[in-house]
């Protein structure tokens, strides 16, 4: 177990299955040499496999895998499931603030004003979810069943992606074209470098908000601030961002039509990354296929 709450999640793995040894590693600068089947955690450094012998398999506890290597012939698990509801709550709160614009209703009252102005229930609002991925349909599923029209831009059509309307990359265009809200769960790989940019952005309508929830990566920033600047986009709800922590001169900090949430959307429960760990486990020892199965060549 190497993570900051190794002994934490030790603890209840053990109670889980005290058959199994688990062995905390809360700083892996301190880890010995040592004998392991598995590797349970979250952003440690490379230095451990050349630490740990007789490794056969790595759990990630994040849903994304971007810039981490883990080499081959090690199967390679991402987590799966445990952020989904997270995610999808946060999105809803920044659409529900952005149709209802509650921004304005602070900034009235800053001001002293007692004004009303026009709102949009969800339903009015069409969203589209650029990523329909396991994240991207939970973000979707919940805002279909408040009675909101949702889009998916998946990287190619396969039974099951979405429930329809789903467009592929070929098809990018139409599925920008009459947005009020641009949700991105997409990961970041070589592909998805840098995807909204200034080009796609034009294609947004006039007024149209964007949500990032994905990857800081797929958005160019400046391009977006330009995008802002023209009115192209009213509002930017940014949870993650290229460069983490938000360097303090960073433009988007003090932006009035930004939002800037610090990488909480998908915060999670850890029993329940736990849990999901202690179930691929399960299916490892019975040499089950298992969940969350890293495609190295896609990058998620």
């Amino acid at each position: 177990m190497v993570d900051r709450e190794a002994s934490e999640a030790c603890r209840y793995l053990k109670a889980a299955r005290p058959d199994v040894d688990f062995v905390p590693v809360p700083d892996p600068a301190w880890m010995p040499p040592m004998e392991a089947v598995a590797v349970f955690g979250h952003n440690y450094p490379a230095v451990v496999f050349d630490r740990i012998a007789g490794l056969r398999w790595v759990q990630w506890w994040s849903a994304g895998v971007d810039g981490y290597a883990v080499p081959e012939p090690l199967l390679f698990t991402r987590m799966v499931g445990a952020f989904n509801r997270d995610m999808a709550e946060h999105v809803l709160g920044q659409i529900l603030d952005f149709g209802h614009q509650f921004q304005r209703a602070r900034d009235q009252q800053a001001a002293h004003t007692w004004a009303r102005y026009p709102t949009r229930r969800l339903g009015e609002l069409v969203v589209g979810m650029a990523g329909a991925g396991e994240i991207g349909r939970a973000v979707g599923r919940m805002l279909e069943g408040l009675g909101t029209p949702v889009k998916y831009l998946v990287r190619t059509h396969k039974p099951g992606d979405a429930t329809p309307p789903v467009y592929d990359r070929a098809q990018e265009r139409r599925f920008f074209e009459d947005l009020d809200v641009l949700v991105l769960t997409m990961p970041h790989t070589p592909e998805t470098e840098g995807f909204l940019n200034s080009t796609r952005l034009q294609w947004l309508p006039r007024g149209a908000a964007v949500v990032n929830v994905g990857r800081g990566a797929v958005v160019d920033e400046g391009a977006l601030l330009d995008a802002i600047a023209q009115g192209r986009v009213a509002r930017a709800y940014l949870d993650v961002v290229r460069t983490e922590p938000l360097p303090p001169d960073s433009p988007l900090w003090s932006h009035p039509a930004v939002v800037i949430t610090p990488h909480l959307s998908g915060a999670g429960r850890d029993e329940d990354v736990w849990d999901r760990s202690l179930e691929n486990l399960r299916r490892f020892e019975r040499g089950e296929p298992l969940v969350g199965l890293v495609d190295r060549t896609r990058g998620y």
